[in-house]
């Protein structure tokens, strides 16, 4: 995953913050139909490995970690709705009273561990490198 990026401070560690400009599937023509709104047009901040030697104001291209967004994403979508399921089954087979009460703690679980992960990875390594000027 690629995408084009602006260095707007360098930081210690070898690295450097990003601005990146959102791109969408659609090709970004929201004149023709207005789903995306102001969601994507904000450009977003991100904190990528300066292996080149970027400065302040380059246009760069990043380099995304593919494996580490797609576990991400499998635990904020799907980890929610497997513990429904599992749950929800697990209490319908040991004849728990309100079993769609345990599968929503299921969910709830799921979403909790979401958010756990999410605030553990704003600690961790970046997950983009600069590839290229």
């Amino acid at each position: 995953m690629q995408q084009t990026a602006t260095v707007m401070k360098l930081l210690p560690g070898n690295k450097a913050e990003l601005q990146v400009h959102r791109t969408t599937a659609c090709g970004h023509d929201c004149s023709k139909c207005g789903g995306c709104g102001e969601l994507v047009t904000k450009p977003i901040r991100v904190i990528a490995t300066n292996s080149i030697g970027a400065d302040v104001g380059d246009s760069v291209v990043i380099t995304g970690s593919t494996k580490q967004v797609l576990g991400l994403a499998a635990v904020v979508y799907i980890v929610p709705f497997v513990l429904f399921f599992a749950l929800y089954a697990v209490a319908a087979v040991a004849s728990l009273p309100i079993p769609e009460l345990w599968a929503c703690a299921g969910f709830v679980l799921g979403i909790l561990g979401a958010i756990w992960v999410n605030k553990r990875q704003k600690n961790a390594e970046p997950v983009y490198t600069i590839s290229k000027l």
